[in-house]
């Protein structure tokens, strides 16, 4: 039959997705790239003064810039101790935590905002009767994020219903690159539940919570004609695919 305006709202939400996916993935990449480069130098400097701090007790400095500092009119941005710059710059650094608290904020703004009055609206129900266990405890991760500093407190962390074990109560949240794509997981996982539920499989042979990833391919040249969905488990993709 021809895919609906839930289906094809839950096909955009699992693009969006992917694409905080691919984008955390690369920048992680770059702040461990970043940070290699510079531990490099640090390590000839060292060699050439015999130590990380030199005879007048001074720490190796570097100069960050937006340009190519051998060009003029360089447009300097600035100056940060080189051991700063690794830390900001290492696993669980930083660098990696702001921007995973950012794509969380994104991800949980553009699911309330856009997704869930769509999909309610596709439902013929309000948007408050569409729950979601995993983007309300984003709700409550995101609260912490923009109002407390990141810090979790003890109240916040009692409503969590499916990531309290990944964040501790009344500490700073440390968002890590396995939480992160745990986080993903959790949300496709969440909108293969909402998917089986639109199509009267709830019961069927696939699980949410065995689903990895959701792949919605078009079948005809009207992408509102017809679709395939593959709901890819931990065994690969499943044999129980449905066609829209």
């Amino acid at each position: 039959m021809k895919e609906d305006a839930f289906i094809s709202t839950a096909r955009e939400f699992i693009e969006f997705i992917n694409q905080q996916v691919g984008m955390y993935t690369d920048a992680c990449s770059g702040f461990a790239g970043n940070k290699t480069i510079v531990e490099r130098q640090v390590m000839r400097i060292s060699r050439a003064v015999g130590s990380r701090i030199n005879k007048m007790g001074n720490e190796i400095i570097m100069r960050a810039s937006l340009e190519d500092p051998s060009q003029p009119d360089v447009i300097h941005q600035r100056i940060i101790k080189a051991s700063d710059y690794i830390a900001e710059n290492s696993k669980d650094g930083s660098h990696e935590q702001q921007h995973a608290r950012s794509i969380i904020v994104f991800l949980y703004t553009y699911w309330e905002d856009e997704i869930r009055p769509r999909l309610a609206k596709a439902k013929g129900i309000e948007r408050n009767q569409l729950i979601s266990d995993i983007m309300g405890d984003l709700r409550i991760i995101r609260q912490a994020i923009l109002h407390t500093k990141s810090m979790l407190c003890v109240e916040d962390h009692k409503k969590l219903k499916i990531l309290s074990d990944l964040f501790p109560s009344d500490s700073l949240l440390l968002i890590s690159y396995d939480k992160m794509h745990k986080i993903f997981v959790l949300a496709k996982q969440e909108i293969g539940r909402l998917m089986l539920e639109h199509m009267g499989q709830e019961n069927g042979p696939v699980r949410p919570e065995n689903i990895q990833d959701i792949a919605i391919q078009t079948t005809g040249s009207d992408p509102l004609t017809s679709c395939t969905i593959n709901f890819i488990t931990g065994g690969g993709i499943s044999d129980s695919n449905r066609k829209t």
